[in-house]
C-alpha cells in the first residue's frame, strides 16, 4: 500500500511538471494570477481572452519562439477584439469600460516583456512579428537567418517567404509554398495566401487547368456552391469551354466527399502541388 501511494505521488508530481496552459481558465488563473490580472474580466470578447491567458501561460512554461510568435497574435487579436468594443458597445458599466481601456494599454507592454523573453534564444517567428509591424528590413534578415537555421517553424515564416519570393521568384515561391502544404495536417489549415500563389503560379506556366481547379477548390472556402471562375478563364485567359468543364469536373469530385476540408493532406492531389 505504501508502494502504491509513493507511485501516485510521482505521477502527481510528474503531471505539475507539465504545467497548467492546458487545464482549465481557474487553474491557469490560480497558477498564474497576474496573466489573468492582466485582461479585462468583464463580459466582453470572453474567447480572445481565454486564448491569451492559455496562450500566454504556455509560453512562459515552453519558452520558444513559435510560442512566443503565437502569443503576440493572439495579444493582437485581443486587442482588436476590445478597441472595437469600446467603440461600437454601449457599456453602461463606467468601472468595465475603464478595464478595457487599461488592459488596450497594456497589451504594448506585455508584447515588449515576450519580445525581450527570447533575447536568448533562436527566433525567426518573433522576427517575423516585428517585421509585420515594424517592416525595418533588419528584423526581416534576422527572421530568415534565424528561420534556415531552425528545427521547426511557424507555418506563417513559410508563407511569408513564398509571398516574398513570388514577386521575382516563382520557383524560390514554390519552394516555400511546399513547405507551407507541408506544415498543414488537414486541408482547412491551408492558408488563402498559399491558394492564391498557386493560382498566379500556375497561369503563369500556362497551366490553366490546375490554376482553374486551385481557385475553385478556393472559393469552397467561403461559398456553398465550388465554383471555377468560368468568365474569368475565358475571357482573360482564353480557357476553352472543355477545359473549364475539366477543371470544374475536377473540383466536383474533389469536394464530393462533405468533409474534404477536413480530411488530412494526404488526400491532396500531388499534381496540384
Amino acid at each position: 500500500m505504501r508502494y502504491w501511494l509513493i507511485w501516485v505521488s510521482i505521477l502527481i508530481a510528474g503531471c505539475d511538471n507539465d504545467g497548467v496552459a492546458d487545464d482549465s481558465m481557474w487553474q491557469i488563473c490560480d497558477t498564474y494570477q497576474d496573466i489573468c490580472d492582466n485582461t479585462h474580466s468583464g463580459a466582453l470578447c470572453t474567447l480572445p481572452r481565454s486564448e491569451v491567458i492559455r496562450d500566454l501561460a504556455r509560453q512562459r512554461e515552453q519558452l520558444s519562439s513559435i510560442n512566443t510568435y503565437v502569443a503576440l497574435r493572439t495579444l493582437d487579436a485581443y486587442r482588436s477584439c476590445l478597441e472595437d468594443a469600446f467603440v461600437s458597445e454601449a457599456v453602461r458599466n463606467k468601472s468595465d469600460k475603464q478595464s478595457q481601456m487599461t488592459t488596450i494599454r497594456k497589451i504594448p507592454e506585455l508584447q515588449k516583456e515576450l519580445i525581450a523573453s527570447t533575447r536568448s534564444i533562436l527566433r525567426p517567428e518573433v522576427n517575423l512579428w516585428l517585421w509585420t509591424n515594424s517592416q525595418n528590413q533588419d528584423n526581416w534578415e534576422s527572421m530568415v537567418n534565424g528561420f534556415e537555421t531552425a528545427k521547426e517553424v511557424h507555418v506563417d515564416v513559410y508563407v511569408a517567404l513564398m509571398t516574398h519570393y513570388a514577386k521575382n521568384n516563382q520557383e524560390q515561391g514554390l519552394k516555400y509554398a511546399r513547405q507551407a502544404l507541408e506544415k498543414a495536417e488537414v486541408i482547412k489549415d491551408i492558408q488563402p495566401s498559399v491558394y492564391e500563389f498557386y493560382v498566379g503560379y500556375y497561369l503563369q506556366k500556362n497551366a490553366l487547368e490546375k490554376a482553374a481547379i486551385w481557385q475553385g477548390l478556393y472559393s469552397a472556402l467561403d461559398e456553398n456552391k465550388a465554383q471555377v471562375n468560368a468568365h474569368y478563364f475565358k475571357l482573360h485567359e482564353k480557357m476553352t469551354p472543355s477545359q473549364i468543364r475539366r477543371a470544374q469536373n475536377k473540383v466536383n469530385d474533389l469536394l464530393f466527399d462533405a468533409k474534404w476540408l477536413n480530411k488530412d493532406m494526404g488526400s491532396f492531389p500531388k499534381s496540384l502541388q
